[in-house]
């Protein structure tokens, strides 16, 4: 029997809605809706202020679907937005339209915690130089703390594994 949709297809609905999920989660947001419009906003944000060679290296490991998300309506210009932290978090909650209650702070950590979840650390590692001075701090700072938060996490995993089995020997 004949498939109505390729196999590709179906698998960049499940990886977009699975990034939409862990932002869902990350952000404490109520809806897919809000995560989209996360994911939407905060996308576009950092591709206005990247150059477009690193823009385009910064898609590369980003499913297809979201990968499409990014690149809409993309204007390319050879001088990326200069902007400022303010101008930044206007960028984002002009994005974020008419989900209310979603702060441009907590759309930038979630989708960036996501992204930990789902591409390589290197490759957000290469974005941050070029991203204006404002902007880099705000994601640096941000990154900082996703990942501090995922080291006390995976500790306090460990400390439960350990104490649940008699300690590190199971005994």
């Amino acid at each position: 029997m004949r498939r109505h949709t390729p196999d590709a297809f179906d698998t960049a609905v499940q990886k977009g809605n699975i990034w939409l999920k862990d932002i869902e989660q990350a952000g404490k947001l109520r809806s897919r809706f809000q995560a989209y419009a996360a994911l939407r906003s905060v996308l576009h944000a950092l591709r206005d202020c990247l150059p477009p060679a690193e823009a385009v290296k910064f898609s590369a490991q980003m499913p297809l679907l979201v990968k499409g998300v990014f690149f809409d309506g993309w204007k390319i210009s050879p001088k990326p937005t200069r902007m400022n932290h303010a101008d930044f978090n206007a960028s984002i909650r002009h994005g974020l339209k008419d989900e209310s209650g979603v702060e441009p702070e907590a759309a930038l950590k979630a989708v960036l915690s996501a992204m930990c979840r789902h591409i390589s650390p290197s490759v957000l590692d290469t974005i941050e130089p070029v991203l204006p001075r404002e902007v880099h701090a705000v994601v640096h700072a941000t990154l900082a703390g996703i990942r501090a938060e995922a080291v006390v996490k995976t500790a306090a995993v460990s400390d439960w594994q350990s104490s649940e089995m008699g300690g590190p020997f199971g005994e």
